[in-house]
């Protein structure tokens, strides 16, 4: 998730879960690299999926998460849409492709731009 790298209020313990779960990925990656075996994260932004729209249940919605919320410091989607997980597969199909042969070690966000590559 890209809640690893951009904090948000309400959210501080899945954030946290997603860092440690990077910087492991991350360690894994270093360690795996002379076996020739490559290592990357996905990072999705808000995809339509259950816990997404179980969120726009409990007071947000659809545009409210494109808009974003300054006054919460949430960016909004500048691609003004809602990820669909096909869109997040086929990233991770990409970076399984050999295509990706000498991409190792990327945290690859899916996310429309909304952390602004921080």
């Amino acid at each position: 998730s890209n809640a690893a790298t951009t904090p948000r209020p309400g959210m501080a313990a899945y954030a946290a879960s997603k860092a440690a779960a990077t910087q492991l990925t991350r360690c894994l990656g270093l360690e795996l690299a002379p076996h020739r075996i490559r290592v990357n994260i996905v990072s999705p932004g808000s995809t339509d999926t259950a816990m997404q729209q179980a969120m726009w249940s409990q007071g947000s919605s659809r545009d409210t998460v494109i808009a974003g919320d300054p006054a919460r410091w949430r960016l909004g989607i500048p691609l003004a849409k809602i990820a669909t997980p096909d869109e997040i597969a086929q990233a991770v199909l990409f970076l399984l492709s050999d295509q990706a042969s000498h991409i190792t070690l990327h945290d690859l966000r899916v996310d429309g731009g909304a952390t602004l590559d921080q």
